[in-house]
């Protein structure tokens, strides 16, 4: 019996970080002159951009998704520059959810001015609210990069 419950003690945190928790609100911090947090009511509160994404293998992940546009938000934060000649362009975003999965976006994939990818902090899916934040980037053929439960956007 006490191995049994040692084991379980043991196995607890290793099965909770399995398990992904629904986001309601988003960390947005690192390289900004203003960190904040938003909660999926702040987001729908602000001009929204809506994407219509198909993926290889992914179908759920396929649809129309509405959100902000993921360059409002470090727009609204502003962002630190390093000096030097194209140093805006050295910046990464890091993209995590609550499960502990992360990806990388380059500031030039997103910004108008370069590539332009209307990358956006989704809050609704083919007419229906989610209960939780998902990054979601269209123009990619597989949704690798696509964060579900997100919960914080780091600028490096």
């Amino acid at each position: 019996m006490r191995s049994l419950l040692l084991w379980l003690i043991l196995m607890t945190p290793a099965l909770a970080q399995d398990a992904s928790a629904p986001s309601t609100s988003l960390r947005l911090d690192g390289a900004v002159k203003i960190p904040a947090t938003y909660t999926i009511a702040d987001l729908a509160a602000m001009p929204s951009a809506s994407v219509t994404v198909s993926f290889q293998g992914h179908d759920a992940a396929s649809g129309s998704w509405k959100g902000v546009p993921l360059m409002a938000l470090f727009d609204k934060a502003g962002t630190i520059e390093d000096k030097g000649h194209g140093a805006y362009l050295q910046h990464v975003i890091i993209a995590r959810g609550t499960d502990g999965y992360g990806v990388a976006i380059a500031i030039g994939e997103i910004e108008p001015k370069f590539e332009g990818k209307q990358a956006i902090v989704a809050y609704e899916k083919d007419g229906v609210p989610l209960t939780s934040l998902r990054l979601v980037i269209p123009g990619e053929a597989h949704a690798g990069r696509d964060v579900r439960d997100l919960a914080e956007l780091t600028l490096r």
